[in-house]
């Protein structure tokens, strides 16, 4: 018997901790996973901060062009970090045979996708814990909504985790970072981290509507008093069940016919 093989005796709830600890560990026992996940939104930070905190905003929801950017490095980093972390996970899920041991378990793919999620969610805590300080305490970034930062925090990590798990269900080790790329990059030009989206027209208005451009402007709501996103935030809850149930069925499906 396989160390991933699930217990019956210690209950479904058990193994889904018991995966969810199996995860953290071998995250932080790979030093340089952990901290190559870090580096995206940690260095844009220093880099933007460092260079922009007195250039003039291109909109008035910020005071200077970092206020600006700062929300759209967090969805950015949260959007690169979930995709790539979930995804890493189950590709290696899948080469150790730890989903063969998952269907011979009284654990569930749910079980299963839950514990990833929650490992997913946790492993991008602490990058998003890193960024806000740096922002907030080195460059003088603001927080005016602390329940709309974590409304966006979970949704963006869950929205963005059910894409990795559905890019990894249909790729391998090497496809998946250009299937990854292939998406989530324009994601990024187009979210309007870096300029107004309304400087593209009606394009602008369209591209608003993306799943990274939803959660900036929820991020960009969260650290402005004068700014509102009730619709950004219905549709990234819309987002976030939408990637999961369509990667729940898709890792479903296909692991069913092995």
């Amino acid at each position: 018997m396989r160390a991933t093989r699930m217990q019956p005796e210690s209950g479904w709830l058990g193994d889904v901790l018991g995966l969810v600890v199996m995860d953290m560990r071998q995250f932080f026992d790979n030093r340089l996973f952990a901290v190559s996940t870090l580096l995206t939104s940690v260095s844009m930070v220093l880099a933007f901060g460092a260079a922009t905190d007195q250039m003039v905003s291109p909109a008035p929801t910020a005071a200077t062009y970092f206020g600006f950017v700062f929300p759209g490095i967090i969805g950015a980093g949260i959007m690169f970090s979930c995709t790539y972390t979930v995804g890493y996970t189950v590709i290696i899920d899948r080469n150790r045979r730890t989903i063969e041991d998952l269907i011979l378990s009284p654990l569930s793919y749910s079980g299963f996708l839950l514990a990833r999620i929650i490992g997913v969610v946790l492993k991008c805590l602490f990058q998003f814990v890193l960024v806000l300080l740096l922002g907030v305490g080195v460059f003088d970034a603001r927080i005016e909504s602390v329940p709309m930062f974590t409304l966006g925090f979970f949704t963006a990590c869950t929205a963005f985790a059910g894409l990795g798990i559905l890019i990894a269900t249909y790729t391998n080790e090497i496809s998946f970072p250009a299937v990854v790329n292939i998406i989530v990059i324009p994601l990024m030009y187009f979210a309007g981290i870096f300029f107004p989206l309304d400087n593209l027209g009606t394009l602008g208005d369209v591209f608003d509507k993306l799943p990274l451009a939803v959660h900036v402007d929820m991020f960009r709501a969260a650290t402005s008093a004068d700014v509102s996103a009730t619709g950004a935030s219905v549709l990234a809850v819309a987002y976030s069940f939408l990637a999961l149930s369509v990667a729940a069925w898709a890792f479903r499906r296909r692991i069913g016919h092995g």
